[in-house]
């Protein structure tokens, strides 16, 4: 099983969604990830990344496979590595 990385790079928490196509025992709920902090998801292949603001009056993502870090410093700046 690989793995991926979600960083917080920005000042406030942000909640962060992972597609589980990959790994049906896996969760597909939302989940925030605190300020200057990063998470690993346990998945093998091609996945969905969404992330929204508090409110969830705005979303942005990314599609991205296994083994690579997605860095969120705000809605408008995701990076994958």
């Amino acid at each position: 099983m690989g793995t991926f990385t979600i960083v917080n790079n920005s000042s406030s928490a942000i909640s962060v969604f992972v597609s589980k196509y990959t790994n049906s025992k896996g969760s597909d709920d939302w989940y925030s990830v605190p300020a200057g902090q990063a998470e690993t998801w346990d998945r093998n292949g091609w996945e969905l990344v969404a992330f929204k603001n508090a409110n969830d009056s705005n979303r942005a993502g990314v599609y991205i496979h296994t083994n690579k870090t997605v860095t969120f410093n705000s809605l408008d700046n995701i990076s994958v590595h």
